[in-house]
């Protein structure tokens, strides 16, 4: 139950359990502008999204989980909008993955600012990397894809994404320059 100007409004399960997990998200990217996640408690993230310990035990394994699912979640639209917008081109893909993650630019930025980009690291290998089922050739170009694409992503990132996702666009468009090299 969720309780706004005077009114109360029962949600199902499924509006529970995402009402649940994104106060405690919520809650735990609050904490983190001003602490280290090892100095965050389960208790005082609970307490601050106004959840008990037995919700955030259904849904997190972990005060690292909540932002791997976050992560995942971004991780996920820009997957979507790939299948959606069925570009060939290359660019247009990271393009995609540039808008998402300006459009989320201060959850990046608190990954970088607080040393937890390796999160996003795990995340994306994980997600688009290669895997052991692959064949020779899938790995390869599976492990050149994930491996310059996030390379590029935590650049940017890492460099305070002052850049907008559209001139990270025409940087690609351009190339690099003997000069830049």
């Amino acid at each position: 139950m969720v309780q706004t100007r005077r009114k109360c409004h029962i949600m199902g399960n499924k509006e529970r359990n995402s009402y649940v997990r994104n106060a405690i998200t919520d809650a735990l990217l609050e904490m983190l502008k001003t602490r280290d996640l090892s100095a965050i408690t389960i208790g005082e993230i609970t307490e601050k999204a106004q959840v008990s310990r037995n919700s955030f035990y259904r849904n997190f394994a972990s005060k690292e989980d909540i932002i791997r699912q976050r992560i995942l979640t971004y991780l996920n639209e820009w997957r979507n909008r790939m299948k959606s917008e069925k570009s060939a081109d290359q660019k247009h893909i990271y393009f995609i993955l540039f808008d998402i993650a300006e459009q989320h630019k201060d959850f990046f930025l608190l990954l970088r600012d607080t040393n937890l980009l390796y999160l996003l690291q795990d995340e994306f290998f994980k997600n688009f990397g290669p895997t052991d089922e692959d064949n020779e050739i899938a790995a390869y170009s599976k492990a050149f894809f994930t491996y310059s694409t996030y390379g590029f992503l935590e650049t940017w990132i890492r460099r305070g994404m002052s850049r907008t996702a559209k001139e990270m666009k025409k940087m690609l468009d351009q190339g690099a320059s003997d000069k830049d090299l």
